[in-house]
């Protein structure tokens, strides 16, 4: 049968699973898939509709794979075996080459099928990496500001590494198991106190020096739509919410800005011992964040273990508000 030369071309055939598909057409539908799925992982926090295009793009795929089974003289259980998750991605890979049953095609468009071919081992080493090498984060609240705001879009790291005081690392919550990033204050062996809503690292206070107030629009924020609190309330809807901000320094030298917004009751704890192999991890915005200042019988985060981490945060990738100033911005 004869190819189709346009999108709804494809959708049409798409429900004709009796007849066949080609590798160029097969490849083509195979890497669009694999696109769209990505930029759905990226942009669906605050597009979702991204995930309706995936379901076209899958069921289209779906169809021309059939298709590119008949052609290829396979059995319709195959069909089975390809949706099946990770495993499945080993007949598809292999229609990419295999032949037409019968008499082979002459003139095909090898082009796109090695296009399909490229996207797909990408997609596939970055699925066996993900884990291991890299980690995708969205930042879904303000309490890593002004380091890390709502929207930013971040890769972390590798979780093979040395974790060191003032890293901001992304972890898992040693009681819910969700994603979490925050800044690595004390390690094992570490006393870490807040008096007056300072640091006291291993019984010296932290320096800080004032900067430049932290500014923001008074409007609903990040995944759970919160309005931010500010120094200067009370602000109305489209105003400026301010945030007292400071540098703060450890003892190594590193330096990066913490906010501050009026007393809380999180600004003087006690004496924490970390123990070893663990973590004490604080957010840059100190008076909007669950960290280690609460200890997890008390419905904190407490300490966490480091082989919690996840991996290391060193830029931001882009922000998903479009916001020019965040795009591959160093994390200090």
């Amino acid at each position: 049968m004869s190819q189709p030369a346009t999108v709804t071309g494809a959708l049409r055939q798409s429900f004709d699973w009796t007849g066949v598909s080609g590798r160029a057409v097969y490849a083509t539908a195979f890497a669009a898939q694999i696109l769209c799925l990505g930029a759905a992982l990226i942009f669906a926090p605050t597009l979702p509709v991204m995930w309706v295009i995936v379901a076209v793009a899958t069921f289209v795929f779906l169809g021309q794979m059939r298709r590119r089974m008949r052609d290829a003289g396979w059995r319709g259980g195959w069909m089975w075996v390809a949706m099946v998750p990770y495993l499945g991605f080993i007949p598809q890979l292999i229609l990419l080459f295999r032949r037409s049953a019968g008499t082979p095609r002459r003139g095909e468009n090898t082009t796109l099928r090695k296009v399909g071919w490229a996207v797909a081992l990408a997609f596939c080493l970055l699925l066996a990496g993900r884990s291991s090498f890299y980690a995708p984060f969205w930042i879904p609240t303000g309490s890593m500001a002004p380091t890390l705001v709502h929207n930013d879009y971040l890769f972390s790291g590798s979780r093979f590494v040395t974790v060191a005081r003032g890293d901001v690392v992304v972890f898992r919550h040693p009681v819910n198991g969700t994603d979490f990033v925050k800044r690595v204050i004390g390690l094992g062996g570490d006393t870490v106190q807040m008096v007056a809503g300072r640091v006291v690292l291993n019984g010296t206070t932290l320096p800080q020096t004032p900067a430049a107030d932290f500014a923001e629009t008074m409007e609903r924020q990040g995944a759970y739509g919160t309005y931010p609190r500010c120094r200067n309330a009370p602000v109305a809807l489209g105003e400026t919410c301010l945030k007292t901000a400071a540098v703060e320094t450890l003892p190594s030298g590193r330096s990066y800005t913490v906010l501050d917004i009026r007393p809380e009751r999180t600004d003087d704890t006690e004496v924490v011992t970390v123990p070893d192999g663990h973590m004490f991890v604080l957010g840059d915005n100190r008076d909007n964040s669950a960290d280690s200042r609460m200890p997890q019988a008390a419905g904190g985060i407490g300490t966490v273990p480091l082989e919690n981490v996840k991996g290391r945060v060193r830029r931001v990738v882009f922000s998903l508000d479009g916001d020019p100033t965040r795009l591959f911005r160093r994390v200090p």
